[in-house]
């Protein structure tokens, strides 16, 4: 289910101010971005980055405390992080940044403050529309299914790329909307397959669906001298269990993201001893086929090193560097990049439900070059610079670029 976001930025910052009165936000961390004509110096855009910062790592915090990374609430309070971050980055001008943010920064708040009557509802802010009314509804019919404890996850993510559909199509039209629309169909039949063959412990209550109740006979059942052949017990799968950490740009440590990752690795793999995993590196397609090979390396040797030190046995792991062998495309190309930048995790000896998770992804530096760069830009068009003028509308707003 969603609903209309009433805020605007005046009534943002008025609801900021009353959480901050009553303690549901921490009021030691920084909250508000500068509104949207202010972020024309590296003063600015900095302030703003290090409040972006600030939220992401009571996130991280909220994690270390104890609540998942699959948690519902979290995964979504990351994904409106995510987006208001990507939207910063591309320089967007209208006030979508301040209420992605705020809606991450509630969802903190609240958590911080372990309430647990969180609604599920998930709103569509202003600067967005409600399109894709068949995905709503997937969204509402696996909250109420009795596999959602599996499925949440996906479920989060997808809700909030709906929003970020619905802006990009408002703003920009169905081209730049399309690989948000793509994404939550990927983690709708995700979400799907993993709530039908979630586990449910309540036996005394009807089965999952598409789990079959099968009731011996009677009389079987009470004569008790015949003896019943013994069906062969199965492997109950292992769902929701992430199988890639991304990295940044010629980069081979794990980043704090992928921490989070890894460590949900390591919780299965200690669980399950005979389970053994095979880690492959890869890299995006710029630079030599020998240095992506190298670096591919590099990034599996990371990933085994990092469960090395959480006490997995070393001959349970195997590596390997492919390079940019496989690579991952999208419509934009420095996410294309970005999702290309990993290590794949193969598990073997035991069935497994695994999914391409991408809360981890390294968006390029380059995007923060292009956002100050373009705060420059509106800076002299205020100087007189006729020059800048070809990348502003009439309300003063940067024309996003097609690449995005």
């Amino acid at each position: 289910m969603s609903v209309s976001n009433p805020y605007s930025r005046n009534t943002l910052s008025v609801l900021i101010a009353l959480l901050l009165a009553v303690g549901v936000v921490n009021a030691a961390e920084p909250v508000v971005l500068n509104p949207e004509a202010e972020r024309i110096t590296d003063q600015k855009i900095n302030v703003d980055l290090a409040t972006l910062k600030a939220t992401q790592d009571r996130i991280a915090k909220l994690n270390s405390n104890g609540i998942g990374a699959d948690n519902y609430y979290l995964v979504k309070a990351q994904s409106w992080l995510d987006f208001a971050m990507h939207e910063y980055y591309e320089n967007d001008r209208s006030h979508v940044i301040d209420e992605a943010l705020f809606q991450a920064q509630d969802l903190i708040g609240r958590m911080e403050q372990a309430e647990n009557n969180i609604t599920l509802d998930t709103p569509v802010i202003n600067e967005s529309q409600r399109l894709r009314e068949d995905l709503w509804t997937i969204a509402g019919e696996l909250k109420q299914h009795r596999g959602f404890v599996c499925a949440s996850a996906p479920i989060a993510e997808m809700e909030v790329r709906l929003v970020w559909a619905g802006h990009e199509n408002k703003e920009l039209g169905w081209r730049h909307a399309r690989e948000h629309f793509a994404a939550a169909e990927r983690l709708a039949k995700q979400a799907r397959k993993l709530a039908d063959n979630c586990f449910c412990p309540q036996p005394e209550e009807k089965p999952c669906p598409l789990v079959a109740a099968v009731e011996l006979p009677v009389q079987e059942m009470l004569d008790m001298s015949k003896k019943r052949p013994q069906k062969p017990v199965e492997p109950m799968a292992l769902v929701n269990v992430p199988r890639n950490v991304h990295f940044g740009l010629d980069k081979s440590n794990i980043n704090e993201k992928a921490v989070v990752i890894l460590d949900r690795v390591t919780e299965i793999l200690q669980a399950y001893p005979k389970l053994t995993i095979k880690l492959i590196g890869h890299t995006d397609s710029r630079a030599s086929k020998a240095y992506n090979q190298a670096l591919s390396e590099r990034r599996a040797q990371s990933v085994l090193k990092y469960l090395l030190s959480k006490g997995i046995a070393a001959n349970r792991i195997d590596l390997r560097g492919e390079g940019f062998n496989s690579l991952k495309t999208d419509a934009d190309e420095l996410l294309g990049h970005a999702l290309s930048r990993r290590v794949e995790m193969d598990y073997l000896g035991e069935t497994i439900e695994s999914y391409d998770q991408t809360g981890d992804l390294v968006m390029e530096e380059v995007r923060k070059a292009k956002a100050a760069k373009a705060a420059r830009s509106i800076k002299s068009t205020k100087t007189g610079k006729s020059s800048s003028s070809k990348r502003a509308n009439k309300s003063g707003k940067p024309t996003k670029k097609a690449s995005k």
